[in-house]
């Protein structure tokens, strides 16, 4: 063998031990830090392909959603045995406002004070819910909305009980799941005008057209500023923001939508401040027809009638229920 030959694989031996040397310093032994991130990354996978899998699990028994879901009336019903309503909780005929009827002072009320990101997501909003989450756990009461989205809220009131038990994680993927499928086939405006129309009022009223006529005596494009945002912000809670029963509440929770449309720049602060120093109770009704229940010219079948209702609803309410807002049949 050549000298050449020899100094060739000399070189070349030498070159693998080094390879060798590198290779075994980075097969060293992983430290600890290096093994925790490593699990709670492979963790992290496991359980989003887990929390993927199961929601689609929960989707796939989802209850299907039309247009006439959307646009029907919540009124918990009576019915006889052959089908025909004998009882309604609200007597009063809702009055549907089509789009074209909605004022646009309106519709930046209730999307101020319910999803100031309304125009800008498909349905649900993860900044929202993140929001929403944090405030739950720290106690925070910043922050005027929850984790629902208006859609999300409108698909509630048309395919869900609001009932206590029903408040699973299963029901709560099936509500994100049909939000987005509502927010792909309908337009916005088309699910602002389900909202308007839908939500409970108070006082067996429904949609805020009706609530308009009834609160009011006007027409829903006849009322004023502090009108529109003391009707957008009665859904919430209807009973507690009654005007007629507590009227010191329903002026702070008409003043949270004044300040509402001011961060979502839809009202100056000093035009909230005006609208604020409105009584609540301005404008409002002092004598209007009576929503349900018996009366003394009714004949005695309506009364037992409405005796029934009565007992039936109170015990639906004791089961947690809400009759009111989940259109019971």
């Amino acid at each position: 063998m050549s000298e050449q030959e020899t100094q060739s694989r000399m070189a070349n031996k030498k070159q693998a031990n080094q390879q060798s040397k590198q290779s075994n310093k980075k097969r060293r032994p992983l430290k600890i830090w290096e093994k925790v991130l490593i699990s709670l990354f492979a963790l992290f996978n496991i359980g989003l392909i887990s929390g993927t899998l199961l929601f689609f699990y929960y989707v796939s028994s989802a209850p299907t959603i039309s247009e006439s879901k959307l646009s029907s009336s919540n009124s918990t019903e009576f019915l006889d045995s052959s089908g025909h309503v004998i009882w309604s909780m609200g007597s009063q005929k809702r009055d549907y406002a089509p789009a074209n009827q909605i004022p646009e002072q309106l519709k930046q009320s209730v999307v101020s004070i319910e999803d100031r990101r309304f125009y800008q997501h498909g349905g649900i909003d993860v900044q929202r819910i993140a929001g929403a989450t944090f405030a739950n756990l720290t106690g925070s009461s910043l922050g005027l909305q929850g984790g629902s989205t208006l859609t999300q809220q409108l698909v509630k009131l048309s395919v869900f009980s609001t009932a206590a038990s029903d408040r699973t994680i299963k029901r709560k993927a099936q509500e994100a799941w049909l939000a987005m499928q509502v927010s792909k086939r309908y337009s916005k405006n088309q699910i602002l005008t389900f909202y308007i129309n839908k939500v409970y009022m108070g006082e067996g009223v429904y949609g805020m057209k009706t609530a308009a006529r009834y609160y009011f005596g006007k027409q829903l494009n006849e009322l004023s500023v502090p009108q529109y945002a003391l009707l957008a912000g009665m859904p919430q809670s209807p009973v507690r923001y009654d005007p007629y029963v507590n009227p010191d509440l329903a002026r702070d929770r008409r003043n949270t939508v004044l300040d509402a449309l001011v961060s979502n720049n839809k009202l100056s602060a000093a035009q909230a401040q005006q609208f604020k120093q409105v009584p609540v109770t301005e404008g409002l009704l002092k004598n209007h027809p009576k929503i349900g229940g018996a009366t003394s010219d009714q004949p005695a079948t309506q009364q037992v009638v409405d005796a029934y209702a009565q007992s039936v609803l109170s015990e639906l309410t004791k089961m947690g229920y809400k009759p009111e807002t989940d259109g019971l049949k």
